[in-house]
C-alpha cells in the first residue's frame, strides 16, 4: 500500500520537519497556525460600485452573515452610525516585554499601527491581521507623544526627558533634538506642515519650524504642567490645556493669549478639534467631556455618564459628528455630538488607563493603548453575530427575554 501524500501546505513543513536528512540549523520552526485577518478592500469595492444613491433601497439593510462582501463602508454610514460604531473587540497585541503603552497612531496608508511604550520602544502591528512587525529602541525615556505630518513624509515623536526626533516612514530617524526640559504631553502639526507645537511639564508652549527645528516662539500663561496642544485643523489658531483647568487660545504668530475659558474644575487632559474645526472636544479629571463652538466661545454640550476621568479622545477619520472617549477605568464611550446619551458603551475595554486611541485612516478599526500594557483593536459587529457577553447577569437577563415570560 503507497503512502499517502500530504496536501497540504502545513502536512508538507510537518514531513519535512520529521525528516532524518533534515539538519537543524538553530532556528525554530513554528507550527502554522491560521491568522485572522480584517480587509476592507471590498467595502471599498461596494462604495465604489454603488456612488449613485439607491432611492428604491433594493439592497438588504441587514445583510446575513455569509453576505459580509455587502458590508457598507464607513463613509457610506454618514446617516446610520450603526454600521461605524467598533463595538467588536477583535485582536490584543503585546510585546514581550510588557510596558505601559501611552501613544498609538496608525501610518497614514492604515498598513502598520504604531505603538510608543514606557520603555522608549515603537512597537509596529499589522493593520490587517494585528500581528507583531517590528519593534526598535525609538527613545532613552517613555514616549510620551507622537504627531504624524499631514502630508504623511514623517513622523515627529517625543518622550519624557524634552527630546524630540524626526522619523522617515521607513522608520529611519533623521533629527534629534532638544525640545524642552521637562516631559513633552503632546505635538500637534498645523495645517500645512510648516510648523508645529509642543505642550510639556515646564508650563510652555513652544512653535517650531519642521524644516530646521528652530523653536520661533515660546508661549506662557499656564500655571500648570500643560497636557494637550492641539494646532488647528486650517487656520492659524491653538487651544491648549493641562492641570490649570483651563483652556487657552494662542495666535502662535503674534504670540499672544487670545481668549481662556474656565469651564472646567479639574486637570484636563484631552482636547480635540472637530473636523470642520467649529467646535473644540475637551476631557479631564471632573469627568465630563464638553464640546465648545469656538465661533462664539460657549459650551453647547455636555457628556457626563463617564464613571472616571476621561484620559483620551479620538474623532472618527469620515463621519464629522461621531468621537469616542476613553477613561481611566478602561472604559469605552461612543458619542455623537448633538446627543448627550452615548450610543454605545464598553465597560471593560481595558483593565487600566486608556492613555491613547485613535481611529484607522478609513474609520472601520479603533486602536487603543492602556496602561495595562496591551494594544487592542475593536472592529464593527458583523451582521448575524451575537454580542458576547462577558457580565453574566447581562446574559441571565437576555436569557429571560428570548425565553417565554410569565403571564404573556
Amino acid at each position: 500500500m503507497s503512502e499517502q501524500v500530504p496536501t497540504n501546505i502545513r502536512e508538507i513543513v510537518n514531513v519535512r520537519f520529521e525528516n532524518p536528512k533534515f539538519k537543524f540549523d538553530g532556528k525554530r520552526m513554528r507550527v502554522l497556525q491560521e491568522r485572522k485577518v480584517v480587509d476592507y478592500s471590498s467595502a471599498i469595492l461596494k462604495q465604489m460600485r454603488e456612488r449613485t444613491k439607491d432611492y428604491l433601497q433594493t439592497n438588504n439593510k441587514y445583510n446575513l452573515n455569509n453576505q459580509i462582501i455587502n458590508l457598507p463602508s464607513p463613509e457610506q454610514c454618514y446617516n446610520d452610525h450603526s454600521y461605524s460604531l467598533t463595538t467588536k473587540f477583535e485582536h490584543l497585541s503585546m510585546n514581550k516585554v510588557k510596558s505601559p503603552v501611552h501613544v498609538v497612531r496608525w501610518t497614514p496608508d492604515g498598513r502598520r499601527c504604531m505603538s510608543g511604550t514606557a520603555t522608549g520602544e515603537f512597537s509596529l502591528w499589522n493593520g490587517y491581521g494585528y500581528n507583531f512587525e517590528t519593534i526598535l529602541q525609538a527613545h532613552e525615556s517613555s514616549v510620551r507623544a507622537m504627531a504624524w505630518a499631514h502630508s504623511g513624509s514623517f513622523l515627529a515623536s517625543a518622550d519624557n526627558l524634552g527630546v524630540i526626533k524626526y522619523w522617515h516612514q521607513s522608520m529611519n530617524n533623521i533629527q534629534i533634538f532638544q525640545g524642552h526640559d521637562e516631559p513633552i504631553r503632546d505635538i500637534s502639526f498645523s495645517f500645512n506642515d510648516s510648523k508645529f507645537c509642543t505642550a510639556s511639564d515646564d508650563s510652555t508652549i513652544k512653535i517650531w519650524d519642521a524644516n530646521d527645528t528652530r523653536c520661533e516662539v515660546t508661549l506662557t500663561g499656564h500655571n500648570w504642567d500643560i497636557r494637550s496642544a492641539q494646532w488647528h485643523k486650517y487656520q492659524s489658531l491653538i487651544a491648549s490645556a493641562g492641570k490649570d483647568n483651563l483652556i487657552k487660545f494662542w495666535d502662535p504668530r503674534a504670540a499672544e493669549e487670545l481668549y481662556t475659558l474656565h469651564s472646567h474644575k479639574n486637570t484636563l487632559l484631552a482636547l480635540k478639534w472637530s473636523l470642520d474645526g467649529n467646535y473644540l472636544l475637551s476631557g479631564g479629571k471632573d469627568q465630563i467631556v464638553r464640546m465648545f463652538d469656538i465661533r462664539s466661545m460657549k459650551e453647547r454640550y455636555l457628556y457626563k455618564d463617564h464613571r472616571k476621568e476621561i484620559t483620551s479622545l479620538t474623532i472618527h477619520p469620515v463621519i464629522p459628528d461621531l468621537f469616542v472617549s476613553g477613561c481611566g477605568d478602561g472604559s469605552i464611550y461612543f458619542w455623537q455630538m448633538y446627543n448627550d446619551i452615548p450610543l454605545e458603551f464598553i465597560p471593560s475595554g481595558h483593565e487600566f488607563t486608556i492613555w491613547s486611541m485613535e481611529f484607522h485612516p478609513i474609520g472601520h478599526v479603533l486602536a487603543t493603548g492602556s496602561m495595562d500594557n496591551t494594544v487592542r483593536f475593536w472592529i464593527r459587529p458583523r451582521a448575524g453575530e451575537e454580542e458576547d457577553l462577558e457580565n453574566p447577569e447581562e446574559k441571565d437577563i437576555t436569557e429571560r427575554v428570548n425565553g417565554s415570560i410569565p403571564g404573556l
